[in-house]
């Protein structure tokens, strides 16, 4: 029985890091130079964890806000093993998100609020993402911000990703920081990566 009170909240733990982190495929793919230069920073949170990252990638800040705006890209960036675009306005997205790891994790689903617009200073782009209640996660609060490189004309830009989450299953703070700073900063790599490859981009739709 005292193996039991202490295992099952493990496993739990676990289950909640290997979520955050990339599976085996896109792990495969990292470049350690698409990491260069990321700063991270964690923040104090009444519950769960709040942390960000920063990344400059060479693509303007119009170009990357397109990307991150678009759920299909999700999959990629995520990574996610599909992406359900439920509702679309001008202002915003309702998205259902599937994710598929190996046992004893199986697929994880959570539904998504994913609102695009221009910072009122003009020139920066931001897309928020908020997890609905009821799926994977208890609270999940996600922010891109995209803007302009000061020390550039155009083609540079400086991309911030801001992940504030609680789990809906326990887990160590420690490991729950840990997976929460792993799979910003893996995604931010795969975004680097990603614009890098992509070809023409459509115009923001919404800002």
């Amino acid at each position: 029985m005292k193996l039991a009170t202490w295992v099952k909240p493990l496993l739990s733990a676990v289950i909640f890091v290997t979520v955050l982190a990339p599976g085996a495929d896109a792990a495969a793919k990292d470049d350690p130079k698409d990491k260069a230069g990321i700063i991270t920073r964690s923040f104090p949170a009444k519950s769960g964890v709040s942390s960000e990252a920063e990344i400059v990638i060479d693509a303007s800040a119009e170009k990357v806000a397109n990307v991150l705006s678009d759920p299909k890209n999700f999959i990629p960036l995520l990574p996610a093993h599909s992406i359900n675009v439920l509702k679309s306005s001008p202002e915003a997205q309702v998205v259902a998100i599937e994710m598929r790891k190996p046992w004893p994790i199986g697929t994880v689903k959570w539904i998504e609020d994913v609102v695009s617009f221009r910072d009122p200073d003009g020139k920066s782009y931001v897309v928020e993402r908020n997890a609905q209640s009821g799926g994977f996660f208890k609270r999940l609060s996600a922010r891109w911000r995209v803007m302009p490189h000061p020390d550039s004309e155009s083609e540079r830009c400086v991309v911030t990703y801001y992940v504030s989450m609680e789990p809906g299953q326990w887990a160590p703070e420690w490991m729950l920081r840990r997976g929460n700073l792993t799979g910003i900063v893996d995604t931010l790599a795969r975004l680097r990566r990603f614009v890098d490859t992509a070809a023409t981009v459509p115009a923001l739709a919404h800002q």
